[in-house]
């Protein structure tokens, strides 16, 4: 939770795992977020029909996940499409580092693309990451 006296451009949303050492690149969290996406499905946290693929484009700082196994057909009400997002959305914020002031970019934007059996896009969830506000430490 945020600290009432810290000036929100003193704020950051720190990603659980995310490692800020000197060499840190969107490759390594691809890497990194590849195993996450594994243990998850391994747990049942992702329906097993699904595949994903991640794509780092370090010089616009995206990282897009394309999905593979869904579609508007088998998901008519986009329950599961929806689901899907947010689990991966939520997993790849754990590796972002976003400042909450009005001239830094964070670490990375996020693009999760669904397409279906044709490679059409159907469904997209961008942006940047989710979570709590704490006050800025370099750790």
């Amino acid at each position: 939770m945020a600290e009432p006296d810290v000036p929100v451009d003193l704020q950051v949303v720190w990603g659980a795992r995310v490692g800020i050492e000197r060499g840190y690149r969107l490759e390594a969290i691809a890497v990194a977020l590849s195993t996450d996406i594994a243990e998850l499905r391994e747990d049942g946290g992702l329906p097993d029909h699904i595949h994903t693929r991640i794509t780092v484009l370090p010089q616009h700082r995206l990282l897009e996940i394309r999905v593979e196994g869904l579609s508007a057909e088998t998901d008519p009400d986009r329950t599961t499409s929806r689901e899907v997002m947010n689990t991966l959305f939520e997993l790849a914020s754990d590796h972002n580092i976003i400042t909450l002031d009005t001239t830094s970019p964070p670490l990375f934007t996020q693009r999760i693309v669904l397409v279906d059996p044709y490679g059409q896009p159907f469904a997209a969830k961008v942006g940047a990451g989710m979570g709590e506000p704490e006050p800025f430490t370099p750790r």
